[in-house]
C-alpha cells in the first residue's frame, strides 16, 4: 500500500515540476513576469485535492484504532477499579461503573465511544475454581 502512495504521489510532484518549467519557459518568452494565471492556480488546488484523497484513508484508520486502544484501556481501569471495589467492601456482587464513579474509584463515569455503561460481571474462570471480573463493551468488544 505505502509503495503504491509513494509512487502515486511521486508522479503528481514530477507532473507539477513539469507544468512549473513549462509555465516558467512561457513567462520568459513573454518578457513580463505577472501573478499566478487561473489554469496555474486550478493546478495546485488539483494536486491538493489528489494528495488529500490518498492520506485521508490513513486518517481514519488511525482514528478507529485510537478509539480502540481507549476502549481496551477504559475496560481495564473499570476491572482493576471494580477489584478494588470488591475487596474493600467485601462483596461479591460486582458494582456499576457508576457506582464506581460515586463511591471515588472512577474519577469519571467511563462510557464507550458511543455513550453506553460498560457492563461489569463476576464470572467462573475456566480450569480454575476461582472468579473473574469481566467486563464487556456494549458495543461489542471484550
Amino acid at each position: 500500500m505505502n509503495t503504491y502512495v509513494e509512487s502515486g504521489t511521486q508522479r503528481i510532484y514530477n507532473l507539477c515540476k513539469k507544468i512549473d518549467r513549462a509555465l516558467k519557459r512561457r513567462r520568459l518568452a513573454n518578457g513580463k513576469e505577472q501573478g499566478f494565471t487561473l489554469v496555474e492556480l486550478m493546478v495546485v488546488v488539483a494536486v491538493i485535492a489528489i494528495l488529500a484523497a490518498i492520506a485521508m484513508p490513513q486518517f481514519m484508520s488511525a482514528a478507529d484504532k485510537a478509539k480502540q486502544a481507549k476502549e481496551i484501556a477504559d475496560m481495564q481501569i473499570i476491572r482493576n477499579a471494580t477489584q478494588l471495589y470488591m475487596i474493600d467492601k467485601s462483596v461479591d456482587a460486582p458494582p456499576t461503573v457508576e457506582t464506581l464513579y460515586k463511591e471515588g474509584y472512577l474519577t469519571e463515569h467511563v462510557k464507550s465511544s458511543k455513550g453506553k455503561d460498560y457492563v461489569i460481571s463476576y464470572e467462573q474462570v475456566t480450569g480454575n475454581t476461582g472468579k473473574s471480573v469481566v467486563v464487556t463493551s456494549p458495543d461489542g468488544a471484550n
